[in-house]
């Protein structure tokens, strides 16, 4: 059998926005998908009217690979819409109770400054520790430090505890001790350089920053971006269903092993979890694959329950609410989904998403989804006072699906593409190297499939 031009294995948006820029250049390719479907941990059920995310709700604006790839696919760009932000306000719960976070908050910085001193959410400490911060110096950091330890060193504990850590968690689902601020926080450590306080470059971003929504979505759900695009991939990208189990390199050939069968092809794109290219290539790309298993993971449960609006018992007045470490007793968020995207839901229903994420998750990995369901309905009873049962839920859980951008992690994605380099036709994308987003995994897949096409000239 002939090799062909490009075999790509994974068809989640990274897979599959490779294939779309392969197309650009007429540039061959067939995907690999070991599911009954496409899209990855993008999914979107629609259940009675509802459009219901099981993975990513959202992409954020400031990026713009998803926006400008919406624009080449038929009617996709019409479909964008920003989230409901007039009534933009995220709880976080202290002492059993929700506090409502300061408006303008970036972050853990505040962008003004009289919602911060009238919140209630953190003490007057820790508001004088926010003041102080602007009086800090720039600072060229020699090394990648923690998160934990880039936070504390600028606002202290409690900052961490009830701001920072909350917000990423649903991004991460990890520890702030490990995570690093230089890949995580990336735009923090640029204002630390500049201007010495976050504060100080938060305020100048935000008199920067041109108007409209953080976050995008699309009318439908995000499965209609996967969705358009296996679409406009019709009939000219061959889809193979089944799972591949090893990668080889036979001259100047690369070999995938899916099943009983043997496909060959001139490149080859990864564009899996780490860990599981690590897997394929550990036989015969052994220095990358060291390197890919070395980044952790960690895995979520989302939990979606709608309920009958008129017997809720809560003004749903915000987009959620987060859960700090130490009050966390199994959710660590949770969004109120018609607050925040009104179109998703019929009117008279209203849908609540919970997400159990980091140790939780790994905890209940043999939990019956019954179980899981009695806690998280456990802790939406104490957050929010709800006692209604639901008119039916989504449960989906995705193990090892987060990667962990630990201290290091820019200096291992350094070493995995400095090895690449001895594997010609081989390569990655996806969110575990250079951000873990939508337009990250759709920017990454634009750049292979420049790169395939330089080397096909």
């Amino acid at each position: 059998m002939a090799a062909e031009r490009v075999l790509i294995i994974g068809g989640g948006v990274t897979g599959l926005a490779t294939a779309y820029f392969l197309s650009r250049y007429a540039i061959p390719c067939t995907i690999i998908e070991k599911t009954h479907r496409t899209g990855g941990l993008i999914k979107t059920d629609v259940i009675e009217g509802c459009h219901l995310e099981a993975g990513p709700d959202s992409y954020i604006a400031t990026k713009p690979a998803v926006t400008d790839l919406a624009g080449e696919l038929p009617g996709l760009k019409e479909q964008i819409i920003g989230s409901n932000d007039a009534a933009r306000r995220i709880f976080v719960v202290r002492n059993g109770e929700l506090q409502p976070m300061p408006q303008g908050m970036i972050m853990m910085v505040p962008g003004e400054w009289e919602p911060l001193q009238q919140s209630q959410l953190i003490s007057e400490d820790a508001k004088r520790a926010i003041h102080q911060e602007t009086k800090r110096k720039p600072l060229e950091r020699q090394k990648d430090v923690s998160v934990g330890q880039f936070v504390e060193e600028h606002f202290g504990a409690e900052v961490l505890e009830y701001l920072t850590e909350p917000l990423l968690c649903g991004v991460y689902g990890g520890d702030s001790e490990n995570l690093s601020a230089g890949s995580v926080l990336p735009r923090f450590l640029g204002y630390e350089r500049k201007y010495g306080s976050l504060v100080k470059g938060v305020q100048q971003e935000l008199r920067d920053r041109p108007k409209g929504s953080l976050f995008l979505s699309f009318r439908y759900g995000m499965q209609t971006l996967t969705n358009s695009l296996a679409s406009a991939l019709a009939g000219r990208v061959n889809i193979v269903r089944g799972e591949a189990t090893g990668v080889a390199r036979q001259g100047d050939v690369w070999q995938v092993h899916v099943g009983g069968e043997t496909l060959s092809a001139h490149n080859v794109a990864l564009c899996c979890p780490a860990h599981v290219n690590a897997r394929l290539l550990e036989t015969n790309a052994a220095p990358v694959a060291e390197e890919l298993a070395a980044i952790p993971y960690s895995s979520a449960v989302l939990v979606m329950q709608v309920y009958d609006r008129a017997t809720l018992g809560h003004p749903l007045d915000g987009f959620g609410f987060l859960v700090p470490r130490g009050e966390r007793k199994t959710i660590a968020a949770a969004t109120w989904v018609d607050t925040k995207w009104p179109m998703r839901t019929p009117p008279n229903l209203a849908a609540i998403r919970t997400f159990i994420v980091g140790r939780q998750a790994m905890e209940l990995a043999n939990v019956s989804e019954a179980d899981i369901l009695s806690l998280v309905r456990s802790d939406l009873r104490t957050f929010m006072g709800i006692t209604t049962p639901p008119l039916f839920h989504t449960f989906n859980r995705w193990p090892n699906s987060m990667p962990q951008y630990v201290v290091g992690h820019s200096q291992r994605v350094k070493n995995i593409f400095e090895h690449l380099e001895n594997y010609p036709g081989l390569f990655l994308a996806g969110n575990a190297y250079d951000g873990v987003g939508i337009p990250d995994c759709v920017r990454q897949a634009d750049q292979i499939a420049q790169q395939i096409c330089a080397r096909s000239i």
